[in-house]
């Protein structure tokens, strides 16, 4: 059998989408729902409160929504991936999907699309939803200024904004490199908790968040060590200027290394993952 077939994997897709269509169309509401309640609930506010937003001086606030309605999308894509692999929740579930007549691969990648993709457009849905609700609410100011909360996502002011609001350091000619570590660390948390998912199909969500506790603080030990064994072993006070020195000098081979280390980190996740599915079981002593 190939290991993938395009026909095969719409197979899979459809059997998922037909099994959980309650469990998508949930999430789904769910998801857009949270998105809209910063505007809904502040429009509401200004409304009980005798339309104490309601005028056209005040400002519409749709950066401060668009900041908030990201944070809620992180959060929902982090929720999001911790439950990739929920139709192995149960025994029933992992004979349904281990027994389809398709390859690990396929199965698989039909998991990546609905958290990579899917989980993205829910939540563009989602933004829609907020900025028409923003819209329509701002049509009952009279003379006021109507800003789109999507807009706000791709225009380059709002990136310059964020530039301006950004420690000068980490920017400069190397704001490129930086942001590029940001988000593929970010992407590299998110998707740990697919990974762990793949290896504990229950309470995989807070054994994830453990986990993170526990590597912070083994970081955060091994760095106060390290950081002590070097002072230690300094000759003078000379060597340290040199090494801060060497550090601003090369901010770009620095930069360049942590985003091949991120990027390596960030496929590797996948490769684990991937292997984890592939070594599912209908029982083990660690998902019964």
């Amino acid at each position: 059998m190939k290991q993938f077939n395009f026909q095969r994997f719409l197979n899979v897709a459809r059997w998922d989408l037909t099994i959980n269509s309650k469990f998508y169309i949930r999430a789904a509401i769910l998801m857009i729902a949270l998105t809209s309640s910063p505007v809904l609930l502040y429009y509401l506010f200004s409304i009980l409160n005798d339309g104490i937003f309601f005028n056209e001086n005040h400002s519409d606030n749709v950066w401060a929504f668009s900041v908030v309605i990201a944070l809620i999308g992180c959060i929902y894509m982090v929720i999001s991936s911790g439950y990739m692999f929920h139709n192995l929740l149960n025994r029933q579930g992992r004979i349904n999907e281990l027994t389809l007549p398709s390859t690990n691969l396929e199965r698989f990648l039909w998991h990546v699309v609905v958290i990579v993709v899917g989980v993205s457009v829910v939540w563009h849905v989602g933004v829609l939803f907020a900025d028409l609700l923003h819209a329509l609410f701002r049509l009952g100011i009279p003379d006021a200024d109507i800003n789109s909360i999507t807009t706000t996502y791709y225009s380059n002011s709002s990136w310059e904004e964020l530039e301006d609001y950004s420690f000068p350091i980490f920017w400069g000619s190397h704001g490129f490199e930086i942001m590029f570590y940001v988000i593929m660390m970010m992407f590299c948390y998110t998707r740990f908790f697919c990974l762990v998912n793949a290896w504990k199909y229950r309470y995989n969500i807070p054994l994830t968040f453990l986990f993170y506790f526990i590597l912070q603080n083994v970081i955060g030990l091994f760095m106060l060590f390290l950081g002590h064994l070097i002072i230690t072993n300094l000759d003078s006070p000379e060597d340290m200027e040199n090494i801060v020195y060497w550090f601003r000098d090369h901010p770009h081979t620095i930069f360049i290394g942590l985003d091949i280390f991120a990027f390596l980190l960030y496929v590797g996740i996948w490769l684990l993952t991937y292997r984890l599915y592939t070594r599912a079981q209908l029982t083990t002593k660690r998902n019964p």
